[in-house]
């Protein structure tokens, strides 16, 4: 975590975290590894912030939990070729690899400085990237609500699938660098019904 003080974390069963953060408003840090079912004791992982007296609107605490794949997509294109694996376009910027992802509250994890850039540079963009986040939907809302007074709700609601089904890929040449001029765009069908 890069922003806030007094941040705790467990990895443990549900009934535990929350046990120990009714009695202590904090969490230990402990971590369990016995990897299982989410059925068997819902494992959870769970973070605690210690606010202090809440007298007004303090700065955020920011986090991110993050998923990752690599190769991002197996991309057969019309030509009848082999298909070809597309990595994520982030990993042109920071190619060092994901390794373990880490921040700067979690001990447990091994740093790889590389990865750890990435994450340091993600967080602490937060500010700006609320800033914007809160701009582009403010200009969608007023763009939809123009046509239409419940246009504008819908398609606030929308942009958030789309971000969210769309992955960015980078290409890579014949000795496995990426490829800046080879970079496509994929989004999973969100939609409704398929043609017949």
């Amino acid at each position: 975590m890069i922003q806030g003080n007094g941040i705790t974390y467990k990895i443990a069963a549900a009934g535990d975290s929350r046990g120990m953060f009714l009695l202590r408003g904090a969490l230990d840090g402990q971590v369990d590894t016995d990897f299982r079912a989410i059925s068997s004791t819902f494992p959870v992982f769970a973070l605690s912030s210690d606010f202090g007296t809440v007298q007004a609107i303090q700065t955020p605490v920011v986090w991110t939990v993050g998923y990752t794949t690599d190769p991002a997509i197996s991309y057969t294109d019309l030509s009848g070729g082999p298909p070809t694996q597309r990595n994520l376009y982030y990993k042109s910027q920071y190619s060092a690899g994901d390794g373990e992802l880490v921040s700067d509250g979690f001990s447990w994890k091994v740093d790889v400085s590389n990865t750890h850039v990435q994450i340091v540079d993600f967080l602490n963009d937060f500010t700006n990237a609320s800033s914007r986040a809160q701009q582009l939907d403010k200009k969608i809302l007023q763009d939809a609500a123009s046509v239409s007074d419940p246009l504008g709700d819908l398609v606030s609601l929308a942009i958030a699938q789309v971000y969210g089904s769309t992955q960015l890929t980078i290409g890579t040449d014949a000795l496995g660098n990426f490829n800046k001029s080879d970079v496509m765009m994929f989004m999973k069908n969100i939609g409704g019904l398929v043609p017949k």
